[in-house]
């Protein structure tokens, strides 16, 4: 079985972050994983909480930090294996589902990045939809259809196009996709070993006006295209709510 990173940004996450960790630990017996938790001086009990699971978390940092790209970026600094996972503090995994999923990373000896399906999940961990296809270029330029919780990259693609834009609060790992453009080289496995809860930065409008600016930056789309993108993207948020919000 590979060994892997899993890095863990956390900040006032006392809600969610102990069923993230419980997650972790139940696939420790199986897995071996160098386990970081990167905390951004969190004024909660979020760091009382990792100290239950000192068991499994080699690394704990707490300190003032930009962002969660910011963190991310530190967890890197303490990455001892080829593959990195991050995980949300409101992620958690699917001990039998992942087990597979690791199996079939294994096999993947030349991929920069192994993306999988997700579930979204409200608080109470019901599914509220399954979301996440394989990477496509003519796809992933218009918007991120492979996601990233769950997904696993390596440490070598870090080395070729460098670190996490820390600048961005909410889209820097579609960004830090982006950069690769058409030489990215990619898996994808189509089954859903990872949760995610609704309501986090990365569900909203906010992610899709980042998203347009990062697309504006770096000219993958052009300046047209990547306003239509943003325009159906929206509509398409707000019907989402609408229909959720009118059941």
């Amino acid at each position: 079985m590979i060994e892997f990173n899993v890095v863990i940004a956390t900040y006032n996450s006392a809600a969610t972050l102990e069923r993230c960790l419980e997650s972790v630990r139940a696939i420790s017996l199986a897995v071996s994983c160098n386990v970081i938790l990167i905390d951004g001086a969190s004024t909660d009990n979020t760091l009382e909480i990792a100290e239950k699971y000192s068991d499994i978390l080699n690394i704990v940092v707490s300190e003032p930090d930009c962002g969660i790209y910011d963190a991310w970026n530190k967890g890197l600094t303490y990455c001892t294996h080829r593959w990195v996972m991050f995980l949300g503090s409101d992620d958690y995994i699917c001990p039998t589902e992942f087990l597979d999923y690791v199996t079939f990373i294994q096999r993947q000896r030349d991929a920069d990045f192994v993306s999988c399906q997700v579930r979204y999940v409200d608080a109470d961990g019901r599914i509220i939809r399954t979301v996440g296809r394989p990477w496509d270029w003519r796809l992933f330029r218009k918007y991120m259809c492979a996601l990233h919780p769950g997904s696993f990259t390596s440490m070598d693609y870090f080395g070729r196009v460098g670190n996490f834009d820390s600048s961005l609060k909410i889209c820097g790992d579609y960004e830090h996709l982006l950069r690769a453009g058409t030489t990215l080289k990619t898996a994808h496995w189509p089954n859903a070993p990872i949760c995610m809860q609704v309501g986090g930065v990365s569900d909203g409008i906010a992610v899709l006006n980042e998203t347009l600016s990062v697309k504006l930056k770096l000219g993958c789309r052009g300046r047209l295209m990547s306003y239509v993108d943003y325009a159906i993207n929206v509509a398409k948020y707000v019907i989402r709510v609408y229909l959720t919000n009118s059941r």
